[in-house]
C-alpha cells in the first residue's frame, strides 16, 4: 500500500473524499461529465501517490506485488468500466505495463484483464436489464459501446442470448410464478360455486299439501 508524503496527507485526503463525493454523485450532473471529473480525480491521486518522494515501500515478493497491482485495477475498473474499456487504459492509469496488469490478473483470477473488464460490464448490463425498465439501447449507451448492435454481439457472444431475449426469459419467468386464479366448479344445475363446492339441490319431490 502506498502512503502519501507526510507534506502530501492533507491534499490526499481531500483529492479521495471528492472522489467518493463524486462517485456518489450519479445523476447530479450530465453522464460523460460526472465520468470525466472522476476520471480526472483518481488519475490526479493515483500519479502523486505513485510518485511522492519516500512514499515507495520496499519492493515485495512477486505474487505480493502482483496481487497489490491486482487489487488496484479492481479498485480502478469499479470506478470506470462504463468509460475504460481497454487493458492500456487501465495499465495507463495505474503506471504499469499492459503486461504487468494481465499478468497480475491471470496470476490472481487465472483469466486475462481484458476478460475481467468484460465481465465486470457484463454483470451491470444483466442488472439493468433484470431489475429495471433499461432497454438494450440505454444500456448500451450508459455502459460505453458504440450502438445497440456492437451491444447485442457482445451480450450475445457472453450469454448466448440477445439482450432483448434475456430481458423477456425474465418476464417470462415472473409470469409463470404467477399464483393461478382460483377455479370455479360448476353445480349440478350449472350454478356456480365459489370455491369449488356443489351446488347441493334438495333431492325428491315436494310434498303436495291438501287443498
Amino acid at each position: 500500500m502506498l502512503t502519501p508524503h507526510p507534506d502530501d496527507a492533507v491534499w490526499a485526503e481531500r483529492t479521495a473524499l471528492q472522489l467518493l463525493d463524486e462517485h456518489r454523485a450519479m445523476g447530479r450532473r450530465p453522464l460523460d461529465l460526472h465520468h470525466a471529473l472522476r476520471r480526472s480525480l483518481l488519475e490526479a491521486l493515483l500519479l502523486r501517490l505513485a510518485h511522492c518522494p519516500d512514499a515507495t515501500p520496499p519492493a515485495p515478493a512477486d505474487e505480493g506485488r502482483r496481487a497489490a497491482v491486482y487489487g488496484q485495477f479492481l479498485d480502478a475498473l469499479e470506478l470506470h468500466f462504463r468509460e475504460l474499456h481497454h487493458v492500456d487504459d487501465y495499465a495507463r492509469l495505474l503506471g504499469c505495463s499492459a503486461r504487468t496488469l494481465t499478468r497480475a490478473a491471470q496470476a490472481a483470477a487465472g483469466t486475462g484483464a481484458r476478460q475481467v473488464i468484460d465481465e465486470r460490464r457484463l454483470l451491470e448490463a444483466r442488472r439493468l436489464l433484470d431489475y429495471s425498465a433499461w432497454t438494450a439501447s440505454a444500456t448500451a449507451a450508459h455502459l460505453g459501446f458504440p450502438d445497440a448492435a456492437d451491444f447485442g454481439r457482445f451480450f450475445r457472444n457472453r450469454t448466448g442470448l440477445t439482450p432483448a431475449a434475456y430481458a423477456a426469459r425474465k418476464e417470462h419467468r415472473e409470469t409463470d410464478s404467477d399464483p393461478p386464479s382460483p377455479s370455479i366448479k360448476r353445480g349440478r344445475r350449472g350454478n356456480a360455486v365459489p370455491g369449488g363446492g356443489v351446488d347441493k339441490q334438495p333431492q325428491g319431490h315436494p310434498k303436495e299439501t291438501g287443498p
